[in-house]
């Protein structure tokens, strides 16, 4: 893909025992790129190849941060988004990443990330499926966790499509115990309040002793509209979620777009 990609760098900025998370990760906020403001769920590599969500895409972005000076000041995370994985589990009910587009498979991937100095974030989602249509993890949260565990990620983004919003506090704490019990330090980012219609009532005592950082609005999108609606959405709810963040917990407002340079979005 190369420097005439549009990237985007995200920051997740902050504000102010077996199940709680407690895992000594996201000290300070992570920074990373993330790939889904830019590609989304681009999945024809046959007529996009530079531009389809595919291990040659997280591989040319591990070698950007690496070797273009973002990993020294702090960038570590590659995190994937949607659309990686096969629309079926396999005959032992694990998660597959799609054939063609990741042939090697997300521990491979994971392994190249690392030899670089980097981290590796995977998505998931906490409902029966993904908000792009790929499989869920309900009723797959012990298998998932020990999956994602077992290829080496870093970090797991757990989206909340397709769940009741009830059911989050009882569904995202359970993923909590299940990254514990597979021993692998995992950096585990919610979306669990942003799928609260009510943006007062989110249990952000709850949500902090259960996820490392945690959506809270929309996703930003490549307009000056989307990025003033997440500030004034922190602006007005500050005083609810603010006090809440810290060392280990962060409210996450999605990607930052500062600039074009050099052919790159950051």
């Amino acid at each position: 893909m190369g420097f005439a990609a549009n990237v985007a760098l995200i920051v997740s900025l902050c504000i102010g025992s077996s199940w709680s998370l407690d895992n000594g990760l996201a000290l300070t906020p992570p920074m990373g790129w993330l790939v889904w403001e830019r590609f989304a769920c681009n999945t024809d590599c046959v007529n996009d190849p530079e531009n389809c969500v595919s291990e040659k895409l997280f591989m040319e972005m591990a070698d950007h941060l690496a070797n273009d000076g973002f990993k020294d000041v702090g960038y570590e995370y590659i995190n994937i988004d949607d659309c990686w994985a096969e629309f079926d589990r396999d005959s032992n009910g694990r998660l597959v990443a799609n054939l063609q587009r990741f042939p090697n498979g997300i521990a491979y991937l994971a392994d190249y990330v690392h030899s670089l100095g980097l981290k590796l974030g995977i998505y998931g989602d906490i409902g029966t499926s993904t908000c792009g249509g790929y499989p869920g993890t309900e009723n797959h949260i012990t298998i998932d966790a020990q999956t994602f565990a077992s290829w080496g990620v870093d970090m797991l983004k757990l989206d909340g499509c397709f769940i009741l919003p009830a059911l989050m506090p009882t569904v995202y704490p359970a993923m909590t115990a299940a990254l514990n019990a597979t021993g692998r330090p995992i950096v585990f980012s919610c979306s669990w309040p942003a799928y609260i219609s009510d943006y007062n009532a989110p249990n952000y005592t709850a949500i902090a002793e259960y996820c490392n950082l945690w959506r809270n609005f929309d996703d930003v999108y490549d307009a000056w509209v989307s990025i003033q609606s997440i500030i004034d959405h922190y602006s007005t709810y500050q005083d609810v979620f603010q006090p809440y963040a810290g060392p280990g917990h962060w409210n996450d407002p999605d990607m930052v777009r500062v600039a074009y340079t050099r052919g790159v979005w950051v």
